[in-house]
């Protein structure tokens, strides 16, 4: 098994464990005063604690109206858990940086694809596609 290791900048210990564990649905493996492991979608996700870090809003995209964050992670998920997270996150009124739509329409890579920011800034996109090797397709 290949797994990606990620390390992000939080500002808020508690606040991140929510987001991540309760409206994501990953695990934290370890918490500790200054830092969080999860299990993010079978990936090792580390949420350090770094209040002068923060996230970058840097270009535009398409007709988007505001500026897409270009340093960002996420994930790739079959639709059924994409929906889950999808109303987790719209049922806790969190802030949509770029709001759920469907990409690539009518193509092997045709997804559903949204943007939020976590607590400390770090944006995170999240797609939805039924097979998602499709994303390596031309």
């Amino acid at each position: 098994m290949t797994m990606l290791h990620l390390s992000i900048p939080i500002n808020h210990i508690e606040n991140t464990l929510f987001f991540y564990e309760k409206l994501l649905g990953c695990r934290a493996t370890k918490i500790a005063s200054d830092r969080i492991d999860f299990d993010f979608f079978e990936h090792h996700l580390v949420a350090q604690l770094s209040i002068e870090e923060s996230a970058h809003q840097s270009i535009s995209i398409g007709t988007l109206p505001n500026r897409y964050p270009l340093r960002h992670f996420g994930v790739i998920v079959d639709k059924s858990r994409y929906n889950t997270i999808l109303n987790n996150l719209l049922a806790n009124n969190v802030h949509f940086a770029m709001p759920h739509q469907t990409i690539f329409n009518d193509t092997p890579r045709e997804q559903d694809v949204f943007l939020v920011f976590d607590p400390s800034g770090n944006a995170l996109e999240v797609k939805g596609i039924d097979n998602p090797q499709a994303v390596f397709s031309q």
